[in-house]
């Protein structure tokens, strides 16, 4: 038996929890001989038999793979749960060598590549040895070809947008990744918010880079018809409001470099609320985000109209 085969066993730890005997999980579905050997791992069952048996304990697949999920390893090589444990430690250069590393094995799941990928973009090491120039290349490849991007693949390519160099995405493939993902997810499940929250942070970095490559006011549109979608589509996903101020955040910098009176009102806007999340929370995060943000909108605004007095906060440690 597969070593990493547990579904069983991890069905029989929530079938106890939940005091549910066996004769009562298996019911009709299948017998109780059967249960016993599939909750051992000695036997498999058909999906439609495995949905009836979540349902004779009472729970549905969220409840099963949320205790299912953070026991399975997607990323055989170890490199996911690695770069975790020393992203929180703070020591970024051991990535890049942790992805080095990984990337000499002979066999390299595309997932892998991708979790590599996403790490260095965020940590800024995309750039270095050929092994890391060739796995981007492999990534990119990937995300090209592919009309819809699974969940993993969605947060991959956000954090690459925000790397990315002007040669590696032509602005035709920006273009299509907006559109994509301008499409409504529907969110009325554990899974599918998910999606639709991954798909809406991709959105934010491909609308910010269409700004950035000088099609302002196709950005501006497009933005625009991103938060009214947050707005009708999406207002039950967990981090809807992070979501929203977001989109506003990027619109404000489009809207200034436009010289639009509209920048500078909702710059203030944005620079309030943030203020009032600060006097709230006293975090340290926001007060640099605020900082970066003030620097931003002062630099975007051409309009010749002055913000509102803004004072500097100071983070109370």
């Amino acid at each position: 038996m597969d070593e990493r085969n547990i579904q069983g066993k991890i069905f029989k730890k929530i079938r106890e929890e939940r005091g549910v005997k066996l004769k009562d999980a298996a019911g009709t579905t299948i017998s109780a001989r059967t249960l016993i050997r599939f909750e051992a791992d000695e036997t498999s069952v058909s999906l439609e038999v495995f949905e009836q048996l979540l349902r004779n304990i009472g729970i549905c697949y969220q409840d099963y793979f949320s205790a299912y999920l953070p026991l399975v390893e997607i990323d055989q090589t170890g490199f996911l749960t690695e770069a975790r444990r020393l992203e929180a430690l703070g020591t970024f250069t051991a990535i890049k060598s942790l992805a080095i590393k990984t990337l000499k094995n002979e066999k390299v799941s595309i997932a892998t590549r991708l979790y590599i990928e996403q790490y260095l973009s965020v940590i800024g090491e995309t750039d270095g040895p050929q092994i890391i120039r060739d796995n981007r290349k492999i990534v990119l490849e990937h995300l090209r070809s592919l009309d819809k991007h699974t969940v993993n693949e969605l947060y991959a390519l956000t954090f690459i947008l925000r790397t990315i160099k002007e040669d590696e995405f032509s602005d035709d493939f920006v273009r299509r990744v907006i559109q994509e993902n301008l499409k409504p997810i529907k969110t009325d499940n554990f899974f599918s918010i998910d999606k639709g929250e991954r798909s809406l942070l991709l959105l934010n970095s491909a609308i910010a880079l269409l700004s950035r490559r000088g099609f302002i006011e196709e950005a501006e549109e497009y933005c625009l018809k991103a938060i009214e979608l947050l707005k009708e589509h999406y207002n039950n996903v967990t981090h809807f409001m992070f979501h929203l101020i977001s989109f506003n955040y990027i619109l404000a910098q489009i809207q200034l470099k436009l010289n639009k009176p509209e920048g500078v009102e909702l710059a203030n806007k944005c620079i309030s609320y943030i203020d009032a999340q600060i006097a709230l929370t006293n975090m340290l995060g926001d007060s640099l985000t605020r900082d970066r943000l003030v620097k931003m909108f002062y630099d975007r605004n051409k309009t010749g109209i002055d913000f509102q007095m803004i004072v500097l906060i100071i983070y109370n440690n």
